[in-house]
């Protein structure tokens, strides 16, 4: 501003000093002369300045309150004020040192300061149409946004972290306004912003996690902006902040820090139930569950603490139950939409890279609880979902099975697993549904008396599954069927070459279909 200031005043010293006498008019004239000068000068400075003011209250309105503050810090209103309004006191005050000579023209120092006038005039129209321009470019979303992130980067670069919150949270009430104008452009433009500030803030990591407060404001920041653009449809929006979040989830894993990945999955979560589940954009649903997963995957594979990844992966799950459960109540068709992305593929991925990583030891503690609470959700499915639903379930899992059909320790976990589904379908009185499970795992191993001891082992940790209850009935029974299946298919690879005749019921139900002659006399051939 004092640049503006100094050069202002020095471009009118100049014109006053050194323009040369171009008027040779005389007294008359130049008293209309610097009254019109005047009254132009007076007439445009105030039209411009009330349409740029209602400009930037409109403005204002639509993005962010800031513009006020931008605007009476804007330098150029220095420059542009000292212009006109010295013209224009300059031209009153040498009204009144008009003097008519005997010739009735002016004196040649009257002349000369009348003639700067004009100039002043010509370059105020001229500089009128730059400050225009800089005013505009001033109200654009995009100059607003640079202009709080350098005053965010100012006040983090000087420790200010509460003030450089206030910037962050001020960029994120501008894109949730643009949401609502319907400007995809301005609120994604948002989003990069705020993400780029908190790639750039020092990561927490695993020793020191005293930043960890600030990436949880931050976060809370997209989540807010989430909920405002899922609840307006403006689905590049959504994509773009569950884009950020996971690429920011990932760089945690990198650092070390699982605290603040634990945050973005927190974050996931409550953007599902608080603005995604019942709105029918199961499709941002999945993308959710899917980054969920491979933060957690990036967790076990470079996760170093077998302690604090154990309580990552569990905690991730539980809140991916919480999401299941919450899309099956909410949604028409949650049931299905649950089996073919939390409880099938993405979670095959998850256990074979901690069988990977680990190696093929079981019984593992991690997959032991990750079961338990796989099974927590399993159980809505079988209760309340289709029998394609199942089919879905015994897939991923078939498809893993003839995998590592020839590594048994590595097949071990997921027979355990098809074991406790069983036993869980026989006590819930899914027939359908135990028939299924062993039909699509039961065939391709001899059923080992060793797993069933081993889970027979666990039972009181697993009885909380079968509402308290005993769960070896139903975990021997399912082993009798299994057994019985694998000796059945066994002997009949391809099936039985005989299958009981077909027998048709209530036949008299059919005698109009036979114009009223008995249908046993045709249907015995």
């Amino acid at each position: 501003m004092l640049l503006h200031l100094f050069g202002s005043w020095l471009l009118i010293m100049l014109i006053l000093l050194y323009t040369p006498a171009l008027f040779s008019g005389d007294a008359d004239t130049a008293r209309n002369y610097l009254n019109t000068i005047a009254q132009i000068l007076a007439t445009i400075f105030t039209l411009s300045i009330s349409i740029v003011m209602v400009a930037v209250q409109m403005t204002a309105s639509k993005y962010s309150h800031r513009i006020l503050d931008f605007y009476v810090r804007f330098p150029y209103n220095v420059s542009l004020f000292s212009l006109y309004l010295l013209t224009i006191f300059h031209s009153i005050y040498m009204l009144s040192q008009i003097e008519e000579l005997g010739t009735g023209l002016v004196s040649v120092e009257l002349d000369r300061r009348i003639s700067s006038d004009l100039i002043l005039l010509i370059i105020g129209f001229i500089w009128l149409l730059v400050y225009l321009y800089a005013v505009m470019k001033l109200m654009k979303p995009e100059t607003i946004i640079s202009t709080i992130e350098k005053e965010y980067l100012q006040a983090y670069n000087r420790g200010d972290y509460r003030e450089a919150l206030v910037k962050i949270e001020q960029i994120a009430d501008i894109g949730k306004r643009s949401v609502n104008d319907m400007d995809t452009m301005t609120a994604i433009r948002c989003v990069k912003n705020i993400a780029d500030m908190l790639h750039n803030t020092r990561l927490p990591t695993a020793e020191q996690d005293k930043v960890l407060w600030y990436h949880q404001r931050i976060v809370e920041q997209l989540q807010g902006l989430a909920s405002i653009s899922v609840n307006q449809r403006e689905t590049a929006v959504s994509g773009a902040i569950l884009h950020e979040m996971l690429e920011m989830g990932m760089k945690y894993v990198e650092s070390g820090s699982l605290k603040a990945a634990a945050v973005i999955v927190e974050g996931y979560r409550q953007i599902v139930l608080n603005s995604l589940a019942g709105q029918q954009q199961l499709h941002l649903v999945g993308i959710v569950i899917q980054h969920i997963y491979e933060i957690s995957c990036a967790v076990v594979r470079q996760g170093s603490d077998k302690e604090s990844v154990h309580t990552f992966v569990i905690t991730a799950f539980r809140r991916l139950r919480q999401i299941g459960r919450q899309v099956t109540a909410s949604e028409l068709h949650g049931h299905s939409f649950v089996a073919q992305h939390i409880v099938s593929n993405a979670f095959g991925r998850l256990l074979a890279t901690i069988i990977e990583k680990d190696g093929p030891v079981f019984p593992h503690p991690l997959i032991y609880e990750l079961f338990n609470e796989y099974v927590g959700l399993i159980k809505l499915l079988f209760t309340h979902g289709d029998l394609k639903d199942t089919v879905t379930v015994t897939t991923w899992m078939r498809e893993e099975i003839e995998t590592h059909r020839s590594d048994l320790q590595t097949v071990r976990p997921y027979l355990y697993l098809f074991l406790l589904l069983a036993s869980i379908a026989l006590y819930l009185r899914q027939q359908s549904i135990v028939t299924v499970l062993v039909r699509a795992v039961g065939k391709y191993f001899e059923p080992d008396p060793d797993l069933l001891a081993q889970i027979l082992d666990n039972r009181l940790q697993i009885r909380k599954l079968y509402d308290f209850q005993e769960p070896q009935r139903y975990l021997q029974e399912v082993f009798l069927l299994w057994k019985g299946y694998y000796l059945y298919a066994k002997q009949y690879p391809e099936g039985p070459k005989e299958v009981a005749p077909v027998v048709l019921e209530q036949p008299s139900r059919w005698v109009d279909l036979f114009d009223g002659m008995e249908p046993n006399e045709f249907l015995r051939s």
